[in-house]
């Protein structure tokens, strides 16, 4: 119930929840299933996956599509977490432009470790984008003094990377260790530059980094939708 009132106070974050819950709602009424999807409407939809059309559009359009329920459920859980602690912090327009960045350069290394693969993965959902909402959130705490945050948030990177690898390991598909990293080192060089500016971003900045988020986000969708696969 706190985490719902508190997001009440952290509206981007409770937009990017809301685009990727139409996302999924639109999956669902494509393909007539609710709990998960195969790869023909992941594809359809915006996935990542070496060989499709318009990958360079893809790679931001598949930090909003989710696999199954669980996953997104799971992904959308920590966006609000990270989202209500980082957003009045470090500033809304942020925020959004550090998501659609991360999400994007996570699923760019995605593809490139993919592309000699024998069997490439579709890459889809939002954990490479909140990987890097927790590495620039993690930076700046640890840059600006707020040492136990940032402890509590390296714990959870490490936890979220140790799962990752050891399900890897054990050749389980599951988890795209790729875009965590690369979504995590992005947003950590997010946050270095940020604990450097410690004013709060005046307000047109913030609706121009909102808007060109939206913006670029929109074309990205319009672009794959248009193309075919």
């Amino acid at each position: 119930m706190n985490l719902i009132r508190r997001l009440r106070e952290a509206p981007v974050t409770l937009g990017l929840i809301a685009v990727n819950l139409l996302v999924y709602v639109i999956m669902v009424a494509m393909s007539r299933r609710l709990v998960s999807f195969d790869s023909a409407t992941l594809t359809a939809a915006g996935a990542s996956g070496v060989g499709l059309a318009v990958p360079q559009w893809r790679w931001l359009t598949a930090a909003f599509v989710h696999v199954n329920l669980l996953h997104i459920f799971m992904n959308l859980w920590v966006l609000a977490q990270i989202g209500v602690i980082s957003e009045r912090a470090l500033g809304r327009g942020l925020l959004a432009a550090t998501y659609v960045v991360t999400g994007t350069l996570g699923n760019v290394l995605s593809s490139v470790l993919a592309a000699n693969s024998p069997n490439p993965p579709i890459s889809a959902g939002a954990s490479g984008a909140i990987m890097g909402l927790i590495g620039m959130a993690t930076v700046f705490a640890w840059l600006s003094g707020q040492r136990a945050v940032a402890r509590s948030l390296a714990f959870n990177i490490l936890f979220v990377l140790g799962v990752g690898l050891s399900l890897s390991a054990r050749g389980v598909g599951l988890v795209d260790n790729a875009a965590h990293i690369g979504g995590l080192l992005a947003g950590a060089v997010v946050g270095l530059v940020r604990v450097r500016i410690q004013r709060p971003a005046p307000r047109w900045l913030d609706a121009v980094l909102i808007g060109a988020s939206i913006a670029l986000t929109a074309v990205a969708f319009v672009v794959v939708e248009t193309s075919g696969t």
